[in-house]
């Protein structure tokens, strides 16, 4: 009796530990924060038909030591689905580690020729479209879109560093930095919504 508790507890510590180390895993892999800068020069150019890249920062953090080396394996493999002048930066804490990534996301006009033209030739995990004189009252949107085909393609190469090592969106906190260097003064709105099946979207209104 006291062989088959002992071995019980063992079992239970096993879950534990792994329960642990797929929150670990899990939460390190949800970006803690994106911030995103957009001008309103951007914004005049991408009416007028063209594709504008905008840096977009991406931090993610995990809890303990990364023993095996993921995030660095990860970077390696990431690189693929992101703007070729991304930078990544690796820290290391006391008890966590800090993953940031430097990138550019594109604005896109919302139009599916242009945007299965642009995606044909280039791999992006998040692109923003844009709408024009979207609303009544002749507002611009942009919406951030995360493009499910393309990080469904990471995962699946991230699951063979680790199983529990794959990209969720949106962050948990996401920011977008409006700068107005335009001769004509805009106003912004914004709004967020979250629908059933993880479905996402974060708005501006110009």
């Amino acid at each position: 009796m006291l062989y088959s508790l002992i071995m019980k507890c063992k079992k239970n510590i096993k879950i534990l530990f792994f329960l642990l180390f797929s929150f670990v895993f899990l939460n390190g892999c949800n970006p803690n924060a994106s911030e995103t800068t957009i001008y309103t020069s951007d914004v005049e150019e991408v009416k007028n038909g063209e594709i504008i890249d905008v840096p977009m920062k991406l931090s993610f953090q995990m809890l303990g030591e990364d023993t095996d080396n993921s995030l660095e394996k990860s970077k390696n493999i990431a690189i693929e689905f992101l703007h070729p002048d991304s930078k990544f930066y690796i820290t290391k804490g006391q008890y966590t580690q800090d993953f940031v990534v430097e990138t550019f996301v594109p604005i896109i006009k919302a139009d599916n020729k242009i945007i299965k033209s642009y995606f044909k030739n280039n791999k992006r995990l998040v692109a923003l479209y844009f709408y024009p004189k979207f609303t009544q009252r002749g507002s611009d949107k942009i919406e951030l879109v995360f493009q499910k085909s393309f990080a469904k393609s990471l995962n699946k190469k991230l699951f063979n560093i680790n199983p529990l090592l794959q990209l969720n969106f949106p962050a948990q906190e996401t920011k977008f930095r409006v700068v107005s260097d335009s001769k004509k003064e805009k106003k912004v709105g914004a709004y967020s919504v979250w629908f059933p099946k993880n479905h996402f979207y974060q708005k501006l209104l110009l």
